[in-house]
C-alpha cells in the first residue's frame, strides 16, 4: 500500500509541477511573442528565449516533473496514473484564468468538472 501511495503522490506532484510549468512558459512566451516559423527568425528567437531565466526555470521544472512522473508510474498501473495526469487540464484551466487572466467560460468549467469526475471514478475503482 505504501508503494501505491508513494506512486500516487509522485504522479500528483508531477501534475502540479506540469501545471506550474505550463503557466510559466505561457507567460514568458507571451512576453517574447509567437514562435516564428521562418528558420532565420526562429534561431534569433531561440537565442533570445534561452537568455530568459524564468523560461529556463520553467524548462527545469518540466524536467523535474518528468522525473516525478516516471518514478510514479514505476509504482502504479498506467491505467490509474494516466487518468490522474488528466487533472492537469482543470488545473491549467484554473491557472490560466486566475493567474494569466485568460477568459473564463462556463462550458470550459463544466468540461473540466467532467474531467475531475472521471478521474475520481477511475480512482475509486482502482
Amino acid at each position: 500500500m505504501e508503494f501505491r501511495t508513494t506512486g500516487l503522490s509522485l504522479v500528483l506532484l508531477s501534475v502540479c509541477l506540469l501545471t506550474v510549468t505550463q503557466l510559466i512558459i505561457k507567460s514568458r512566451l507571451g512576453t517574447h511573442g509567437a514562435i516564428p516559423l521562418v528558420p532565420g527568425d526562429f534561431l534569433r528567437y531561440l537565442l533570445a528565449v534561452l537568455q530568459d531565466w524564468r523560461l529556463m526555470l520553467g524548462v527545469g521544472v518540466l524536467v523535474f516533473a518528468a522525473v516525478c512522473w516516471y518514478a510514479g508510474i514505476s509504482r502504479l498501473p498506467l491505467s490509474l496514473a494516466f487518468p490522474v495526469a488528466a487533472l492537469s487540464y482543470p488545473m491549467v484551466f484554473a491557472g490560466a484564468v486566475l493567474v494569466l487572466g485568460e477568459a473564463f467560460s462556463w462550458p470550459a468549467l463544466i468540461g473540466n468538472l467532467f474531467i475531475v469526475a472521471g478521474v475520481l471514478l477511475v480512482a475509486s475503482g482502482a
